[in-house]
């Protein structure tokens, strides 16, 4: 997934939106939502620096830049910036973290009951698969 792909739907940095979110393609949120986000298929959800989810977050992909405090299942990727911040349960399928990212909650893999190991770098992330 790259983050330069169309944007379906932004929130933009202003806006507090409180409800639910379903939806296909690619949504970029910049501001404050509280509430549960779905997607399926090839959904992406781009969470932008300063942005702030407090709510279940079930998707395929996920770009976390900003926080979000609630439980994530991305069942494709999970990428975190170096800014990124996740409170809640992780489940994933490939995990990128980079330098500085943050994550505080349990983590398992979606898959063929694999362990992942998260390997941090200075200039990229490498995800190892120990079985």
């Amino acid at each position: 997934m790259k983050e330069s792909q169309h944007i379906d739907t932004l929130i933009g940095v202003n806006s507090v939106f409180t409800g639910d979110l379903t939806f296909e393609g690619a949504v970029r949120i910049d501001g404050r939502f509280e509430g549960n986000i779905r997607s399926e298929k090839e959904g992406t959800l781009i969470v932008s620096e300063g942005a702030l989810i407090k709510g279940e977050v079930s998707v395929p992909n996920l770009v976390l830049h900003g926080d979000i405090n609630g439980d994530v299942c991305a069942s494709e990727s999970l990428k975190i910036g170096a800014k990124g911040v996740l409170n809640g349960d992780v489940q994933y399928k490939v995990l990128s973290l980079a330098e500085g990212a943050s994550m505080n909650g349990r983590c398992s893999r979606i898959g063929e009951g694999a362990s992942s190991i998260a390997k941090v770098t200075q200039d990229d992330t490498e995800v190892i698969q120990v079985k």
